[in-house]
Order: C-alpha cells, then structure tokens, then sequence
C-alpha cells in the first residue's frame, strides 16, 4: 500500500503524521510525507519519502511574526485566528493542491492521509471522487465536528447542563459564526470557485474532515465533549500518537525523583515560544525557590539565553525534549496546551496546568478542566502567583492525578501502532472491492474540473 502524507509547515501539525508514517513503515507500507522544506532531515532521517511544498507556500513558520508581520498587529483572538486562517492556511490552498495533483502522478498512492489544516486536500475531495485515492484525515486538534449542545469551536465552552446554556450557546455560536466561520468559508469558497470545484458543504476544518473518508482521532472518547454522531461510522479514536523524540532524560531529573522532589514540566511548544516570557520566566518566577521541586524546562528549539529571567538553581533547561522518556518521570505539566502534548500527557497520566490562549488552546484547555485532569487558567500570560497556586493545587490534590490516570487507562486500551495501519488497510480494501483496479466511483461527489488556480484578491 501507497501512503502519502500531506501536513502544513508547522513542527505541530507535521510531528503526528509523522509518527503515523513511521509506524505504516513498519507495518510494511510505502510512505512519504508532503510538507515543508524545513522538515527533509527529520523526515528522510526517520526513512520516510519526502515530498516538498511549491516554493511560494514552503513557510518557515518556526516564528510566525517573522514570517507574517502582520500577524503581530493581533491580539490573541478571533481576528488573529482569522488572519492565520487567511494569509497561512486558506491562501496556501492553490498550491499545495496543485502541487498534491503532481505527486500523485510520481506517487501513485492508495491513501491520502491529511490534517485538518492542510486545505489543498479540499479541491481533491470536492472534485471528481473517481480518479482520486481514498483519504484519511488524522486530526491534530480537538474532534473537528459539530456538538451536541450546538456550541462552536474555538471559544472552549464546556457543554451545556441545561435549556438556558444550550440557548446561550447558540447566541453565541451565531456571533462566532459572523466574525469568523463564515468569513474564512466565504473566502476558501472563493478560492474553490476559482479552481472549478463545489463549494465547501460546512465550516472549513470542519469540511476537511468531514469530506474525508476516514477521521483518525488520536485520543480517547473520555476527552471529547459529546458530538453529533458523524454519518458512516468514520470517527476512530486510536489513542496517543507518542513520537520517539531525541536524547535522553537530564540525569538531575532522576537525581530528584530519588530525593522524593516533585518533577514539574514547563513547555511553550515549537509555535506559540517566540516570547519565553508568557509562561516560561513566570513558572520560574513562581516556583525557583521551591526546593522540593524541580523545574525541568524545553524552549522548544529556542536558544536557553532567550528565557527572560534568571534560571533557579533547581530548574533545567533544554531546547527539545524527548518526551517519551520524560513523561513517565513527570508529576505536573504546565503548557500552553497545544494538542499532541495534551493527549501524549494524558497517556501517561500526568495532570496539567494550562494557561493557553488563542489557536485551539481554549478548546484544549477547557477538556481538561472539564474531565478533571486538570486546571485552565483562562490566559495567555498567567502571573506568577496564578501558576505558583495552580501547581501547588495540582499536586497537593490527588483527585487531579486519579482522573488523569482513569483517562490513561483508557489510552492503554488502544495500539495506535496496529489500529492506524488496520484502519487505512480495511479503507484501501474496501474501495478495491467496490471497483477492481480502479478508484470507486461516486456521481454524487462529481464537480467541475479545475480550470484556473489565480486566487481571489
């Protein structure tokens, strides 16, 4: 089987398929992975074929002010999630599917497998279904599906308990709508009509998904708040997807866990650490004079130097982190919760503080407060004293780290490892059975053929 990759230019939505590409590598599978130029090392280094992006979409997106100095003029929020959703992910739309197209004639794969912000994917699977592989979207974010209680994603509203929330929810769900889903669909629409193919049937993330095939969701049902069920039975939560990662764990880490200190992780992530200051120098703040713990810190690729405050004596220090390996050792997160950290710290049981704000933070944050696992703070940039109490509240209250177990459980009875490789086999299987050495054909997904790629202005 054939697999191909595809994933935006961002070391967070790439790290999962990655780990995904591994491991159908090992199930025997012939995989290659169509991203940005920044990621051929790390890509051809795990023995995986490496496809790159057209030149005019090939962002270095390490810091996303430099890439996009407009981007800074925003506050964390709706109009900078617009902005991304514009000039980062819709724009790139053309080319990456013109570049999609290309490869698939080099690299006739059975399988497309996506993220859910890899939009060049949307004129594949709007076109003619036909001519086309099957696709597959592993989800790199909360489940990208309308809920139950009506309310939207992104503001991170844990679900309704009665009539006068559901309503409140729907209020504002239309406000959500008006300053950012509905401008981001009309826009991507644009793009659609200029390339010949049908318009997007719902909200963008949403269609990417939804239009697919198959939706992998690398997590547990435990962690999603309740959903519209998805038509055909396409959701399959296969749990954490745990990237090997690099190095070892610092020895002062089991240095203190035999002195009975409590492990306390610090991480930023690789998107959202262009400022050390937001969270990193205040944990610092917070908790250097604590010497019953140790405070085991990853910049995320950032130079150590850039951390604007003076590192305690009881605080390590790295670039990256190999997570795998440390996480067992970990009594405490603290992040600003982007997805993959969150799920892989729940697989291994650790509780959290999380003081995300903007991108999917709030959706991510607001599941943890809501299953238990642990505290939100509803900020961006947490004080010193806000982080020094959520911590201390985190590990003097066991319940935290009981339900944080409980969910672990529940990842341990999934095998990412033998579930993904199943899933997209059965989905090969079934499309070879409806059709013998051809692509299945389905009239009703059939659309105009690509005539232009000039975007809109």
């Amino acid at each position: 089987m054939k697999v191909l990759l595809a994933s935006s230019p961002i070391a967070g939505h790439l790290n999962p398929l990655l780990v995904a590409a591994g491991m159908l590598k090992n199930a025997g599978h012939e995989t290659a992975l169509y991203t940005g130029s920044l990621f051929r090392g790390k890509i051809e280094a795990a023995g995986v074929g490496f496809f790159p992006l057209p030149a005019d979409v090939d962002f270095d997106l390490r810091d996303l002010g430099a890439a996009f100095p407009e981007w800074k003029q925003y506050t964390p929020g709706p109009q900078q999630l617009l902005y991304s959703m514009k000039n980062i992910f819709v724009n790139a739309m053309p080319s990456q599917f013109r570049g999609l197209e290309a490869i698939l004639q080099e690299f006739p794969a059975d399988v497309v497998v996506h993220e859910n912000y890899f939009f060049g994917v949307l004129p594949l699977l709007l076109g003619t279904r036909s001519p086309r592989p099957v696709s597959a979207c592993l989800s790199i974010t909360t489940l990208p599906l309308p809920r139950e209680d009506g309310a939207p994603t992104g503001p991170g509203l844990p679900p309704a308990t009665n009539a006068t929330r559901r309503e409140q929810f729907r209020s504002i769900a239309r406000d959500f709508a008006a300053a950012l889903t509905n401008p981001v669909r009309e826009y991507a629409d644009q793009i659609l009509d200029e390339l010949g193919v049908q318009c997007l049937p719902g909200p963008i993330v949403e269609s990417t998904a939804a239009l697919s095939d198959l939706i992998l969701q690398p997590c547990v049902p435990s962690f999603e708040f309740p959903f519209r069920q998805a038509p055909g039975n396409k959701v399959h939560f296969i749990g954490s997807l745990l990237p090997q990662g690099l190095g070892d764990v610092p020895p002062q880490v089991k240095e203190a866990k035999d002195a009975g200190r409590s492990i306390v992780l610090v991480s930023q992530g690789t998107v959202v650490n262009d400022d050390l200051g937001r969270l990193v120098a205040p944990v610092i703040q917070a908790l250097g004079e604590h010497k019953d713990k140790l405070l085991l810190v990853t910049t995320g690729g950032k130079s150590i130097d850039s951390i604007p405050f003076p590192l305690s004596p009881n605080t390590v220090a790295v670039p990256f982190l190999n997570f795998g390996k440390v996480f067992p050792q970990v009594d405490v997160l603290v992040a600003l919760g982007g997805y993959g950290t969150v799920t892989q710290a729940l697989s291994c049981g650790i509780p959290m503080v999380l003081a995300g704000h903007g991108q999917d933070k709030p959706e991510i944050a607001a599941r943890v407060a809501w299953t238990g696992s642990g505290i939100r703070l509803d900020t961006g940039r947490p004080t010193a004293d806000q982080l020094r109490d959520a911590v201390e509240q985190v590990l003097s209250d066991p319940a935290y780290r009981i339900r944080a177990k409980t969910l672990a459980q529940e990842f341990a009875a999934h095998d990412a490892a033998r579930e993904l490789p199943l899933l997209l086999e059965t989905l090969v299987a079934d499309r070879q059975a409806v059709s013998p050495g051809t692509k299945a054909r389905d009239d009703s997904n059939d659309a105009r053929r690509p005539r232009s790629t000039r975007r809109p202005a």
